[in-house]
C-alpha cells in the first residue's frame, strides 16, 4: 500500500513532535521558514554570543511529554535551571517566587532540543507556504521560492493561528474557531553587559508597565560566560507598540530596565539586539487540542489550541498525531 504524503508547515515542538508521530506511517515533509528548527524555542548567535530570545524554560508534567524527552535529559541535550524565578516589582522590589514544577533548558541553547528531535526527518529550510491549490488528497504547497515538490494527501499547519487562518481553506465552523483565538506579541531585548555588573537575581518575572522578564542567560547549564541579558517587554504593551520603529522600541525597553535596575547604566558592551515576536504568547486558546477537517484532508496543532506553556505545543501535536493515525489505519 502507498503510504499517504503528508507536509508539516512548521518546524518547532509542535510540527516535528507530529512529524516523529507519523514518519513510520507515512511519508512526511516538514517546511521550516526559516533557518533552523525550534520555532519560537530559539538562540540566537552574535559574535560568539548567544541569547535564548523565544522561551525562556519549560516544565514536564504530561506523562507522554516526560516521554518524549527523558532521552534528552539522559544525554544532557536538557538540563535542569534551578536557579530560582524572582517577582520585580515596578519600584525595584524584589521577592522570590515558590518553585512549584522544575524549570528545564536545552543545553547549550533552547533551540537544541527540537533540532535533537527532528535528526531522523526530512526538513525543508528557508520555505515559506503562502498559498495552498489543488483539492482533497491532491493538494499543492506554493512557497515564497516557487512550489514545494509533488502533491500531498494531508496538509497540516503549525504555524500561529492567524497565519494558519489565511493559509488553510478549512470550514466555515473551524474558520470561525481559529479566528476567536488571541496571541500576544513580544519584544525581546538582548544585551552584552560588563563582566563586573551584579544582578540581585538570575531570573524575574517583571510588574511593569513596559517590562515583563529579566533574566540572566548566562545561569543556565552549558552557557557562556559573561553577562548576557535577556529582557522581554510585556505582551499588553508589545501589541500596542508592534508597528513602532525598532529603534524606538529599543530606546524605550533600555530606558525602563536602566530606571528599574539602575546597576545596569552605562554598562553595555556591545550593540542591542532587538527581536519582534508577533505571535509569542496564547491569550485566548482554541479551547481543544487541534482542527481537523477530515473531509478535506487537513488540520492544524500548536499551542494556541491549548495555553501558554511549551508542553502544551507537544499535547496539542500529539492528540492529532492519534487522530490521524487513526484515520490511516481506518481508510
Amino acid at each position: 500500500m502507498t503510504r499517504p504524503r503528508i507536509a508539516i508547515i512548521g518546524a518547532g515542538l509542535a510540527g516535528v513532535t507530529l512529524a516523529r508521530r507519523l514518519d513510520q506511517h507515512a511519508e512526511v515533509l516538514v517546511l521550516e521558514k526559516s533557518r533552523g528548527t525550534g520555532g519560537r524555542m530559539a538562540t540566537r548567535h552574535k559574535d560568539g554570543v548567544s541569547f535564548d530570545h523565544g522561551a525562556q524554560y519549560f516544565t514536564i508534567r504530561d506523562a507522554g511529554f516526560h516521554a518524549l524527552v527523558e532521552p534528552a535529559l539522559e544525554e544532557g541535550v536538557i538540563e535542569t535551571w534551578s536557579t530560582p524565578v524572582h517577582h520585580l516589582t515596578a519600584t525595584g522590589a524584589l521577592e522570590q517566587r515558590e518553585d512549584r514544577s522544575p524549570r528545564f533548558v536545552a543545553v547549550p541553547g533552547m533551540s537544541r532540543l527540537v533540532k535533537w528531535l527532528a535528526r531522523p526527518l526530512k526538513v525543508q529550510f528557508e520555505t515559506r507556504a503562502i498559498a495552498l491549490e489543488g483539492k482533497v488528497g491532491d493538494w499543492k504547497l506554493d512557497c515564497d521560492h516557487g512550489s514545494v515538490e509533488g502533491r500531498f494527501d494531508w496538509v497540516v499547519s503549525t504555524a500561529p493561528a492567524p497565519q494558519t487562518a489565511s493559509l488553510l481553506p478549512l470550514d466555515p465552523a473551524d474558520q470561525e474557531a481559529l479566528e476567536g483565538v488571541r496571541m500576544n506579541g513580544c519584544f525581546t531585548l538582548m544585551l552584552q553587559m560588563k563582566p563586573d555588573i551584579d544582578l540581585p537575581f538570575a531570573a524575574a518575572q517583571v510588574s511593569h508597565p513596559i517590562l515583563g522578564w529579566i533574566a540572566h542567560n548566562n545561569t543556565k547549564p552549558g552557557r557562556e560566560t559573561g553577562n548576557h541579558l535577556v529582557v522581554h517587554a510585556n505582551n499588553r504593551w508589545s501589541d500596542a507598540n508592534l508597528e513602532e520603529p525598532p529603534e524606538q522600541v529599543q530606546a524605550r525597553m533600555i530606558g525602563a530596565l536602566e530606571a528599574l535596575l539602575p546597576v545596569v547604566r552605562n554598562a553595555l558592551i556591545a550593540s542591542p539586539v532587538l527581536h519582534r515576536w508577533r505571535y509569542a504568547n496564547v491569550e485566548t486558546p482554541l479551547g481543544k487540542p487541534f482542527l481537523l477537517d477530515m473531509d478535506r484532508h487537513l488540520a492544524a496543532c500548536g499551542d494556541w489550541c491549548l495555553g501558554n506553556r511549551v508542553e502544551a505545543a507537544f499535547q496539542s501535536a500529539n492528540a492529532l498525531a492519534d487522530a490521524l493515525l487513526l484515520q490511516m489505519e481506518t481508510a
